[in-house]
């Protein structure tokens, strides 16, 4: 998708090598490679390597297999199940929000909540809508924190792509 024809032929000029140096910078900048809703020129990056994986190869980085695949370590030792549960974390962390993770719902322990702060359950939902049983388990955490008055905030993909927007959605957490 492009906003423009003039934006989509340039895309088709972009250089292997800028494709490259943009994916290092970055990496650079975020410790951490670009999804590809992050990155401008996913488009050329595909045309030119053949695929968003192979561009990140060809800039010397192993790609992840999925979004929400791999473990990953927060800054502060935190275990996170995704990239986006990190961001999060290291979000909380330097933003000195004293959290807890996965932490079991009261009356539920076999649910777990992705990060609790004071009063508030904060639950990264990803990839409701994506799979069937992941949305269920969403849903039944929903009624859950509905019955139990707990106050569940929720954080959606776009809240963290292409633009990390947590500072407008969890700012609350910072008075």
């Amino acid at each position: 998708m492009f906003c423009s024809v003039k934006c989509k032929n340039k895309a088709q000029f972009i250089s292997e090598e800028k494709i490259i140096k943009q994916i290092k910078a970055f990496y650079t900048k975020n410790n951490r490679i670009p999804v590809k809703k992050e990155f401008q020129h996913t488009k050329a990056a595909r045309e030119r390597f053949g695929s968003w994986n192979k561009a990140i190869e060809a800039a010397g980085f192993s790609p992840n297999p999925a979004m929400f695949a791999e473990r990953h370590i927060a800054r502060d030792g935190h275990e996170c199940d995704s990239l986006s549960e990190k961001i999060i974390d290291d979000w909380l962390t330097s933003n000195n929000v004293k959290h807890k993770r996965s932490i079991p719902y009261p009356q539920n322990n076999k649910l777990t909540c992705d990060f609790v702060i004071g009063k508030y359950f904060i639950e990264f939902f990803g990839l409701e809508n994506e799979h069937k049983r992941y949305t269920e388990l969403v849903q039944e955490k929903r009624r859950l924190a509905k019955k139990m008055k707990l106050n569940l905030v929720e954080i959606k993909p776009a809240h963290i792509f292409p633009k990390n927007k947590l500072n407008e959605h969890l700012s609350f957490l910072l008075k």
